[in-house]
């Protein structure tokens, strides 16, 4: 029997965009509007109910078009809600749990991140977050299986198609391992498995990730499907494998992958710290394109304040602009300021275009060069290396000053294991700053969340490292469980 999908689209994927890249054609863009809306049909945690309006899975991927529009609909999703967790959501929300960003506002659920006091029940991380990854997994398992049954895609096509779904899966479970630690291993696109699995152990879901992105690896090639490096290809996923075994602890494999991206001499690291984040950047390893001519991207749009009376709705917080070496030219190109009266307010400021202008100057970054430096930096150094680790954090340190070498000397090479350590974590808090989460992840890697937030955090508890499973989830899904610390 045919495994059939709904097309009525009862969740909250309305806004779906028309334009992902300029590939699409006017037949592909109707496909791929369609079969975001027939993937996303679900009424609960990966339940997609009972189907009405129905269309089979070997339409769905009958043909090189049809296949490959519903592959890209992976990525025109990320887009398409706003702040979902890979189009920004990650960074502020992340940001605010950690020592980067404070939230100005007066949201219930965003002051919650604030304070690391996040509820069970608070929706922003119930629907932005858990509810849209897995949307994006239903998505990337209904890919899997479409390509896999599929005799009408051309094989070479096929490789391609089924290692970005692959990638994408792995992608999102490491973000939501990141985020909740033990969760739901679904790899199916039957809502009647899929509603009631319970949470595996964090190792399950990491070896489900490197199953998934070696074979990425493996089907991916390393020229782009894409015009740009907007599709990933095989050295995107070396990037994501550099970094997962960065967190898992394999150094050797951390720095084998990162040589990987850093010896392909398909990227260079942008002289011009101003455009790091354009579109068609030297160090873009993987980039998304804004779904629409003229959009930039939705985390430029929610940092740049818009009102010249209206102080930032998201600053930087006061003790990283305290730490940060004022001398570094990263603080005054990725940080703004604007001044309200006699105080003046930091806000991040990598992306420097809002949402709509004229034409599109920026693409949200989702990997980049300079986080390869940065894992095979540690990777070395944490295997004795200490030498070769510390010439990485050097590469980014003369990336930063440019011609002015009165500032950011270089590290020293004969520095201890710990020193080194801590210029890791250093270079990686400037360099990386209010980008995808990666402060709030060290904090945790490093064992540092306790040592550094508890002071700035009011009855901050270490079980504050991880979000709650949300409350409605628990109760739609008898088999779910809650994370320590939560009700």
């Amino acid at each position: 029997m045919k495994k059939q999908f709904s097309t009525s689209a009862r969740c909250t994927f309305v806004g779906i965009a028309i334009q992902y890249t300029k590939e699409y054609t006017a037949n592909t863009i109707l496909f791929c509007v369609t079969t975001i809306l027939l993937f996303t049909s679900c009424k609960k945690f990966v339940d997609v109910g009972s189907p009405s309006n129905k269309i089979t899975t070997a339409e769905a991927f009958k043909d090189d078009a049809n296949a490959t529009s519903a592959v890209r609909g992976l990525y025109s999703q990320i887009l398409a809600t706003g702040l979902s967790p890979a189009n920004g959501g990650i960074t502020i929300y992340t940001g605010l749990a950690s020592d980067e960003l404070r939230y100005t506002g007066t949201s219930i659920d965003l002051n919650e991140f604030n304070s690391n006091a996040i509820s069970s029940t608070n929706s922003t991380n119930r629907l932005s977050i858990w509810y849209l990854a897995y949307q994006a997994i239903y998505q990337a398992n209904s890919c899997i299986e479409g390509i896999t049954g599929s005799t009408g895609i051309s094989a070479n096509l096929k490789d391609q198609l089924l290692g970005e779904s692959k990638f994408m899966r792995g992608f999102w479970y490491f973000y939501l391992t990141q985020l909740y630690g033990d969760v739901p291993l679904i790899t199916t696109s039957d809502y009647n498995l899929s509603g009631s699995q319970g949470r595996s152990p964090s190792q399950e879901v990491y070896k489900l990730m490197l199953s998934d992105l070696d074979d990425a690896q493996k089907l991916l090639r390393t020229t782009y499907p894409s015009d740009g490096r907007l599709r990933p290809n095989r050295f995107t996923a070396n990037a994501l494998l550099s970094r997962i075994y960065l967190y898992i602890g394999n150094w050797k494999l951390a720095e084998d992958q990162a040589n990987s991206v850093i010896n392909s001499a398909t990227y260079t690291l942008t002289p011009d710290l101003s455009k790091v984040f354009l579109a068609g950047s030297t160090e873009a390893i993987w980039q998304l394109s804004p779904t629409s001519v003229g959009a930039n991207t939705r985390e430029g749009a929610t940092f740049l304040p818009t009102n010249s009376g209206t102080i930032p709705t998201y600053v930087i917080s006061e003790s990283l602009m305290n730490t940060l070496d004022t001398s570094d030219p990263r603080k005054k190109a990725w940080i703004g300021s604007k001044i309200i009266g006699t105080k003046t307010y930091y806000f991040p400021f990598k992306y420097k275009a809002n949402i709509l202008s004229t034409i599109t100057t920026e693409h949200y970054m989702m990997f980049r060069l300079a986080e390869q430096y940065l894992i095979r930096a540690e990777a070395r150094i944490r295997q004795g290396n200490i030498e070769g680790g510390i010439s990485d954090l050097n590469v980014l340190r003369s990336r930063a000053r440019g011609n002015n070498n009165s500032i950011l000397p270089d590290y020293p090479k004969n520095a201890t294991v710990n020193q080194a350590l801590s210029y890791v974590l250093a270079e990686r808090q400037i360099e990386l700053i209010t980008e995808w989460g990666n402060r709030w992840f060290d904090l945790k890697r490093f064992h540092l969340s306790g040592i550094v937030l508890k002071p700035l955090k009011l009855n901050w508890k270490e079980t504050d490292t991880l979000l709650p499973i949300p409350a409605q989830e628990i109760l739609l899904n008898k088999n779910l469980t809650q994370n320590n610390g939560y009700n």
